[in-house]
């Protein structure tokens, strides 16, 4: 299996989701995690019937990191439960914690050594184009949008472009939020071709960028075991494409 496992128990499975893979399938049928999984637990279990793989979040296709599936309802509805960020329960210790490391395609030097600054916006989903923008509190479509970045690094593409490594923590969970919400402050994503004109008119110019993959990853997810209701951290990091520029 192309999935790399972190944790495994009766009830849920953590794993790294690879950079290019779906989460689930779609009408490419390409291979995607949910199939993959399901067929590495039926090779596990005695009983050949199709094993039961709760869906509880997911990263976009050309995004890698931490996941966890529910292997069983119970654990799927209490793993749900903890997913929303602003808009779940009130106790903290209920809402399952998604951070990630960004590359943006920008010098932000001058914010190193800077506590996480806080961005808030209202998103509204384009299903026509799969894109999400900035609007205002007004728009009836809009949702609220919130995350926190800080950053981390600064250094050079391969091509010498001046990239900036930050680390974002979601408070909420809109449709390609990291990805809309940062383009829209004028800090787009490196290798974001649908939300970073510049990059696009870059690969243009440098054929060999063409299949750059954007720089986002999940690296840490923290959620409360659904049957022993311990907290429990899980961490990953990126070992490819922009992220070399970076000591992760």
């Amino acid at each position: 299996m192309k999935i790399p496992i972190i944790y495994e128990d009766s009830h849920v499975i953590v794993c790294e989701k690879p950079v290019g893979m779906l989460v689930q399938s779609d009408r490419s049928m390409d291979v995607d995690m949910v199939n993959e999984l399901k067929n590495y637990l039926y090779e596990k279990q005695t009983e050949k019937k199709e094993p039961y793989l709760g869906l509880i979040h997911r990263l976009d296709r050309p995004v890698g990191g931490v996941l966890v599936f529910a292997k069983t309802p119970v654990a799927a509805k209490s793993l749900s439960s903890q997913v929303g960020g602003e808009e779940g329960g009130k106790n903290p210790l209920q809402k399952m914690e998604k951070k990630y490391y960004a590359v943006v395609d920008k010098d932000l030097s001058d914010k190193l050594g800077n506590e996480a600054e806080e961005l808030v916006d209202y998103l509204v989903k384009d299903a026509r184009t799969n894109t999400s923008k900035i609007t205002n509190a007004k728009d009836k479509n809009g949702k609220k949008a919130v995350l926190f970045y800080q950053v981390l690094a600064v250094s050079k593409d391969e091509k010498g472009y001046p990239v900036t490594l930050i680390e974002v923590t979601l408070k909420t969970g809109r449709h390609h939020q990291i990805r809309a919400q940062m383009a829209g402050n004028r800090m787009p994503l490196w290798g974001d071709t649908k939300y970073n004109d510049a990059f696009i008119e870059r690969q243009k110019q440098n054929p060999d960028m063409r299949w750059a993959n954007v720089g986002l990853y999940s690296h840490t997810l923290v959620f409360t075991h659904p049957i022993s209701k311990k907290r429990m951290q899980f961490d990953a990091s990126p070992k490819d494409g922009v992220f070399k520029q970076f000591d992760l």
